[in-house]
């Protein structure tokens, strides 16, 4: 007889589920070896005295929103990924999944392939008592909604900018999001099949495995429309980001163009050989730039502090989150769950297991 996946929810002792994910080892320091040269590579081309002359003229207050509109799509992610998870018991709230999408979306910037993901299902399991499973059901289901708007968003505003002459590269970008998207979906689809049958043949863990995955990965019909409201909120906080950036710097974009100048490049960071496709946004981003008109002294340095704010300012504040772990409550992947109550996630915990 299988197990429900709400009796999974309730045996902290599932050696499937305590197991660590290996996301350390010789593929995560290749790419690292990889995108470090591939940034010493770039940097040779880039003359930093000019990108300093223009980051000390551009507007710092400009510059600041800019940054805190990116760093606001966190706390929406977490309310977002709570709500996937409404259905499922646990002891988090909103914030601590904020916290938590944070610091997987900065081991995300460190380890190649999207294995940020895998770690963000053990976040969750280790921090929340949600099943591994179950939680990277969620994340899958999270991903397939923000590929489908970035895709929408990206068509939309190339077709705006360049509906006389669409560049070859931005056709190849659109085609690699609707695979992104396709491929998503297709996930879904194959699992929704398999909770009608499952074969007979198939191991009873795995049956277990297939069962929470499907209860994580499609939230309640009621939570479909604030799930798909929050993603839009999400990307319209990023694609502010962008145009406050180019703000700051001087320039006055459309919102066709920071709509643009926004997905693209994150479509590149699906580059599955370096963490988060470093490397391959850099040159994205600044082929982006120079499309929409962008001088090329200037599209180098807006680069170069996009790629700063975006991504080495969060490896390094995610780097303190990981130092101060225990002051905030926070397990890690040395950490393995246990029964006690984050700070953050108390008052919620408390809500979701009173019934």
């Amino acid at each position: 007889m299988s197990i429900s996946a709400s009796e999974e929810q309730q045996n902290p002792a599932s050696p499937a589920d305590v197991k660590k994910p290996k996301i350390w080892g010789w593929h995560t320091f290749l790419s690292i070896a990889v995108t470090l040269a591939a940034f010493a590579l770039l940097a040779s081309y880039v003359d930093l005295a000019q990108v300093w002359r223009e980051v000390a003229a551009s507007d710092k207050r400009l510059l600041l929103l800019a940054a805190l509109s990116h760093y606001a799509t966190y706390p929406v992610r977490g309310v977002r990924w709570r709500r996937c998870l409404q259905h499922i018991p646990g002891r988090c709230g909103s914030a601590r999944f904020g916290l938590l999408a944070f610091f997987f979306l900065f081991v995300d910037n460190v380890v190649p392939a999207k294995l940020g993901d895998i770690y963000a299902s053990h976040l969750a399991r280790i921090n929340c008592g949600v099943r591994r499973s179950a939680a990277l059901g969620s994340i899958v289901f999270q991903r397939m909604m923000d590929v489908w708007m970035v895709l929408f968003l990206a068509a939309a505003s190339s077709w705006h900018l360049f509906s006389a002459s669409m560049p070859r590269p931005i056709v190849w970008a659109l085609v690699a999001a609707g695979v992104f998207a396709v491929a998503a979906t297709v996930v879904i689809v194959v699992f929704i099949v398999l909770k009608r049958v499952v074969p007979s043949w198939v191991p009873e863990s795995v049956r277990q495995r297939i069962s929470a995955f499907q209860t994580g990965m499609l939230p309640e019909r009621t939570e479909i429309m604030p799930i798909l409201f929050l993603t839009m909120v999400i990307w319209a906080l990023e694609s502010l980001w962008i145009f406050l950036l180019l703000q700051a710097f001087g320039l006055h974009p459309g919102a066709g163009e920071a709509v643009f100048l926004m997905t693209i490049p994150v479509i590149a960071t699906a580059f599955p050989l370096t963490p988060s496709g470093a490397g391959a946004v850099e040159l994205t981003l600044f082929s982006s730039l120079r499309l929409v008109g962008v001088a090329s002294p200037l599209a180098v340095s807006l680069t170069v502090v996009n790629r700063f704010i975006d991504f080495w300012l969060h490896i390094v504040l995610g780097a303190l989150t990981w130092a101060f772990r225990r002051k905030i409550g926070l397990r890690s992947w040395r950490d393995s769950p246990d029964s006690s109550v984050d700070p953050l996630g108390a008052a919620a915990g408390e809500k979701e297991r009173a019934p």
